[in-house]
């Protein structure tokens, strides 16, 4: 069983009141997915408890790559540069179902070629700090070739264009995944549990929690407490210290979705805003979007709203990198809005803050982990295992988490999910089910695809929706019994990547899929109503700038 089995999360929210626990992780995003997952593997007794579901946060809404650190060069972050480059490589080797090539066109335009020569300089300095593979080296095309590639790149003053590779990857099932690792390692994780009191500093510490399903209220014990909270983690501070000063930095990074006819690029195209910033037009799956904003952020949490104008700086962008391509607003399918939780540093412009991570340590002891990227969240969660280790006095052994595979992971010896799904044997496990829809399994769940099939009511339940809703009744169920969703959101949204890549589809399936979540969950009529109607009610928030 590579997911979570039936029943799993009542058992754990049992578990977490009546069991001591080595470390108690508060947030579960990909930090304190990673932090579970590492100090479970190291043997400690770990919980994991989320105020909403796995990812629901900034985990869910990045721009879903895994960047080897490229840009933090010309920050002149060059130790940056080598962790990202590193923990890419793990990252690789551990996921390989969550890290597919990627290949990053960079267009140059200027009046003459020195942007291009430039551009050869970092990337071979690049390179060669980040002890990067002959195989993944950059290659440079002419403008002839260029063209070539990408038909629609605007051709006044181009120059050329550079190519490399980074990955891409699937930001809310790669946390999904790490937990699962962690469960299957010891760890006790549940979502739907906030945290209310953080309790005097003992041992154990006693961290006032409830079950937001139940409405239940208990303690959690624990030695040690880590907070990878992401953009709450000085809302977590205050509670232990209540005159503590909000130490993050919020910026708000927003991403638009098109159809591939509205935006026909067929690479991940790296252009450069009026402002300078490098922002991204990446195909994926039918699909293209574009992203990412970095502004300052002052508001709700829970749900950043996209603006008109946010919108209006990525459109900018496309009309001066591409010619003869149709963006306007109503072309738009889909919308997601994250933050990012920064380290403050004065007087600095949000893209100039340093994605570095901190971690500090109260007088109470507990242990806060904030800033960081998605590419090294495995290091940074060593580096946090390394600091709760002296505090509970426990000598732990040597990090195994750079080498365990994590769960859909295990592609018999393949290098890539396209050679997973031609091996004779998957072949053989996914007979009977059409070729387009095994294709879809095998890149979403990597080898958990023949968990998902094997647990399937019968062959129609593998059956899409529709053409327009890539989903099944097997995938709703496998989400509920398997990966603990608990809500028509974290089905839609993060189980599935349906609510934010093709937003009106989702909107139109969220009646059916509450149906079948009804069944397995027992919602009554009340409250399965209530879900389509929350659902649907940020479906159309999400996509209100389209009529301002």
């Amino acid at each position: 069983m590579s997911g979570f089995d039936p029943g799993r999360r009542a058992r754990n929210v049992e578990r977490l009141a009546n069991e001591t626990f080595d470390v108690l992780v508060i947030g579960g995003g990909i930090t304190g997915a990673g932090v579970a997952r590492e100090a479970a593997l190291r043997g400690l007794t770990v919980a994991l408890v989320e105020a909403r579901d796995f990812a629901a946060g900034t985990s869910s809404r990045s721009s879903k790559l895994i960047h080897g650190g490229l840009r933090y060069l010309e920050q002149g972050e060059i130790a940056l540069v080598r962790e990202s480059a590193t923990e890419r490589k793990s990252l690789r080797r551990i996921a390989p179902h969550r890290t597919a090539v990627a290949k990053m066109f960079l267009p140059v335009h200027g009046r003459t070629s020195a942007g291009l020569y430039k551009l050869r300089v970092g990337l071979a300095l690049y390179e060669k700090l980040a002890s990067v593979v002959a195989e993944e080296h950059h290659r440079v095309l002419s403008k002839k070739e260029a063209i070539a590639l990408e038909p629609n790149l605007n051709p006044e003053r181009l120059q050329g264009a550079i190519v490399y590779p980074e990955y891409q990857t699937d930001d809310a099932r790669l946390v999904l995944d790490t937990l699962k690792s962690a469960d299957h390692a010891g760890a006790v994780v549940a979502n739907y549990v906030r945290v209310t009191g953080l309790g005097a500093s003992s041992a154990p510490r006693v961290v006032a929690v409830r079950d937001e399903e139940s409405r239940l209220v208990f303690d959690v014990r624990a030695h040690a407490v880590v907070n990878a909270s992401g953009p709450w983690v000085d809302e977590l501070r205050q509670l232990d210290q209540p005159d503590h000063r909000p130490s993050l930095h919020l910026t708000k990074g927003i991403h638009i979705v098109f159809r591939t006819a509205d935006l026909p690029a067929r690479h991940c195209v790296v252009m450069r805003a009026q402002d300078g910033r490098p922002v991204f037009v990446v195909p994926r799956d039918g699909y293209v979007y574009v992203g990412t904003t970095d502004t300052n952020y002052e508001g709700p949490l829970d749900e950043p709203v996209v603006t008109a104008a946010d919108v209006a700086y990525l459109q900018e962008a496309v009309a001066r990198t591409f010619t003869g391509v149709a963006v306007e607003p109503a072309h738009a399918i889909g919308a997601w809005a994250g933050l990012r939780p920064l380290i403050q540093e004065a007087g600095k412009k949000p893209s100039e803050i340093s994605r570095k991570d901190e971690i500090v340590v109260s007088s109470s002891g507990l242990v806060t982990i904030a800033g960081g990227k998605l590419t090294a969240y495995r290091r940074m969660a060593e580096r946090v295992v390394d600091t709760v280790g002296p505090l509970i006095k426990k000598a732990l052994p040597p990090s195994p988490s750079a080498e365990q595979m994590l769960p859909g992971g295990n592609l018999a010896g393949a290098q890539d999910l396209e050679s997973y799904a031609a091996l004779p044997a998957i072949r053989t496990a996914l007979a009977g089910v059409p070729a387009d829809t095994a294709a879809r399994l095998i890149a979403t769940y990597g080898s958990d695809a023949l968990d998902v099939v094997r647990h399937a009511d019968g062959p129609d339940a593998l059956a899409t929706f529709s053409p327009e809703i890539p989903l099944s009744a097997a995938e709703v169920q496998y989400a509920i019994r398997h990966e603990m969703a608990q809500t028509l959101v974290d089905v839609l949204e993060r189980r599935s990547r349906l609510a934010y890549f093709a937003t009106e589809a989702a909107r139109a399936a969220a009646p059916r899929v509450a149906n079948i979540a009804a069944g397995e969950l027992g919602w009554d009529a009340r409250r399965t109503a209530h879900e389509v109607e929350s659902f649907t009610r940020q479906c159309d928030a999400r996509l209100a700038w389209r009529n301002t």
